[in-house]
C-alpha cells in the first residue's frame, strides 16, 4: 500500500493511472503522529543496518585503488 503525502494535487491523475489503489494525504506528516504509528512496532537493530550508498565517497574510492590486494572486507564490525 502506498500513501502520498504533501502537495500531490497536480499529480493525482497521473499517480492514479499507475497506482489506482493509492492513498493521498494533503498535509505533511506530523512528528507526533509518526511516533504514535511506530509506537507498537518492533524496532530494528541499529547494528544490523547497513546503508546502501549510490556512490562511494572520494576517500573510500582512493583507498580501494591502493588496497585491491585484500580479499577480506575492509569494514570492521565491533
Amino acid at each position: 500500500q502506498v500513501t502520498f503525502v504533501g502537495e500531490v494535487g497536480p499529480f493525482v491523475e497521473q499517480i492514479q493511472e499507475y497506482l489506482p489503489r493509492t492513498n493521498f494525504k494533503e498535509t505533511l506528516p506530523n512528528a507526533a503522529n509518526l511516533a504514535l504509528w511506530a509506537w507498537d512496532k518492533e524496532a530494528d537493530s541499529l547494528h544490523d543496518f547497513v546503508p546502501n550508498y549510490l556512490k562511494r565517497v572520494e576517500a573510500e574510492e582512493n583507498w580501494l585503488k591502493n588496497h585491491t590486494e585484500s580479499v577480506e572486507s575492509y569494514i570492521k564490525r565491533l
